[in-house]
């Protein structure tokens, strides 16, 4: 039996592709998948780790949104380490990297088939991630 999960996915980003990962969301929502975005689920007064690491245990799915700058940031780091840390090698696939611009994956990111957003095929790259996301 599968875990049950408050969300389908969990979208990881640099504050700097804010945009553009609102846009990702609120189109993601607007087909059915239930999208923790932290600027819709941090309220003020609220432990920002905490609340980071409850959206992580609470989604399905982590999507990493890669860019130049979100490679620089630790939260980013921080909340891809947390998810494959619990599976590793991707198996269940609760681990997709979408490629928001140019920028290379390095290290261990380097190994994951990503989805990619600048893709000449930008209805190709939505439908892939609407897949990976719907439960």
């Amino acid at each position: 039996m599968e875990a049950s999960f408050k969300y389908d996915v969990f979208l990881s980003h640099s504050s700097k592709d804010k945009g553009v990962v609102r846009e990702i969301a609120t189109r993601l929502k607007a087909d059915g998948v239930k999208v923790w975005l932290d600027e819709w689920e941090i309220q003020p007064g609220d432990n920002i780790p905490h609340k980071i690491e409850e959206g992580l245990e609470q989604s399905r799915v982590l999507v990493l949104c890669m860019s130049a700058q979100a490679l620089g940031s630790d939260w980013a780091r921080l909340e891809s380490y947390t998810f494959r840390f619990k599976d590793p090698l991707n198996h269940s696939r609760r681990f997709i990297p979408l490629k928001l611009d140019d920028a290379p994956a390095k290290g261990s990111l380097a190994q994951f088939q990503y989805i990619d957003w600048i893709s000449p095929e930008p209805q190709k790259a939505y439908g892939q991630l609407l897949v990976a996301c719907k439960p």
